[in-house]
């Protein structure tokens, strides 16, 4: 079984110069097996969040038909699993006539998804205490590395 955690983070959100990354925690029968992180320039902590699930999407929907996928951010798993399906029939359209935000990364999930690929989708309290999501985290601030992720955890 595949359990992943992920988080997306991001210093001077909304601003100009905002940077950010995101942090994935992948789990085999409940031990690591991958820490992953990325960094990005002139991001928001939305889309970080965003490209963490499409990663472990991309990385791990096919492996196995029983991956869930643990994220803190509402905004992602509610984009994720309800709205997009409408914006989808709407022609990528929201109710209030505008395009949604992060459709450059909403978009490859959704056609992914219709090409096969599953995970779950499952809200987790952030900053709350439960390990994988707290390393998720530091990956995605920088305040852990992969190589000491895996030398602590592995």
């Amino acid at each position: 079984m595949i359990t992943i955690y992920t988080d997306g983070a991001c210093s001077k959100n909304g601003q100009k110069d905002a940077s950010g990354g995101f942090g994935v925690v992948v789990l085999e029968n409940n031990k690591p097996i991958k820490f992953y992180s990325k960094r990005s320039i002139e991001t928001t902590n939305n889309r970080e969040e965003l490209k963490a699930i499409l990663y472990s999407l991309l990385n791990y929907g096919k492996y196995s038909p029983t991956v869930t996928v643990y994220s803190d951010s509402a905004y992602a798993i509610n984009t994720l699993t309800n709205w997009m399906f409408g914006w989808a029939r709407n022609g990528w359209i929201k109710s209030d006539k505008k395009t949604p935000e992060n459709l450059d990364l909403i978009k490859p999930y959704y056609d992914h998804l219709n090409k096969g690929y599953k995970i779950d989708l499952v809200k987790v309290p952030g900053h709350s205490g439960v390990l994988w999501n707290e390393v998720a985290d530091k990956l995605a601030t920088g305040q852990l590395t992969e190589e000491d992720a895996y030398a602590k955890y592995c």
